[in-house]
């Protein structure tokens, strides 16, 4: 009895397809590369925007404890000259003690304005600038908190009735006596400018009608955000 062996040869992909297959993914690498990149954008914002909040309500909590805001008056004075306000940052050195008074860092008991020893700001410490509060690796002293771009926040402080100045638009922000804001990627950020209201021709009710402009609510919207890096206007 003859015995007939039958061969089976494995098909491999021919190069056309592996090509097809390569330009497939490459087509969708580049339609989800945008989308990826654009949330990843908006989680550093709204980090940015959370650590701004956080910073002003610490401080403004603080003030209602113990009547002053948590900086040093011999390391930053408010004087006429600067509206009776400061301009810090947070990074050491140019934060006139504020980051170790709301992380209750405070290393000298004796002059110590945080006395109740609370956290009016909380804080993990990172491996990276640009993730948050940064300490020296070799000695673990503080550095700076520092927004997700690795830039420091900076912080307006002022203890007149009125509010502080807005950097951005020069108003005075009622009631407000800190505003944190971050310049958002690469220290490029800037608040809009304010375009004065546009007056329309004619009368209803005896008066004239104005109309806010485009750039006048986004300047508003920023100033309620206390955070001014990606408020920006198309030229």
């Amino acid at each position: 009895m003859k015995t007939t062996f039958t061969t089976h040869t494995k098909k491999g992909f021919t190069l056309i397809e592996l090509l097809v297959v390569i330009a497939i993914l490459a087509t969708l690498a580049g339609i989800s590369s945008p989308i990826i990149m654009g949330q990843m954008e908006a989680a550093r914002e709204s980090t940015a925007r959370k650590t701004c909040l956080d910073i002003v309500e610490g401080a403004t909590k603080f003030r209602t404890d113990y009547g002053v805001l948590p900086f040093r008056t011999d390391e930053a004075e408010p004087t006429e000259e600067n509206n009776y306000q400061v301009s810090l940052s947070t990074e050491v050195g140019q934060d006139a003690g504020m980051l170790s008074i709301l992380l209750n860092r405070e290393e000298d008991d004796d002059n110590r304005m945080n006395t109740n020893k609370e956290y009016y700001l909380r804080s993990d410490v990172q491996e990276k600038k640009s993730e948050g509060l940064y300490e020296d690796p070799s000695t673990g002293d503080l550095v700076g908190l520092y927004d997700p771009w690795g830039k420091p926040y900076y912080v307006l402080m002022c203890e007149e009735n009125d509010g502080c100045t807005d950097p951005f638009t020069g108003k005075k922000l009622r009631g407000k006596n800190c505003i944190a804001y971050s310049l958002g990627v690469n220290g490029t950020g800037k608040a809009p400018e304010v375009t004065p209201a546009r007056k329309q021709g004619g009368k209803k009710g005896g008066k004239k009608n104005q109309e806010m402009s485009i750039e006048e609510e986004e300047a508003e919207d920023a100033i309620a955000d206390n955070i001014y890096s990606w408020k920006k206007v198309s030229k």
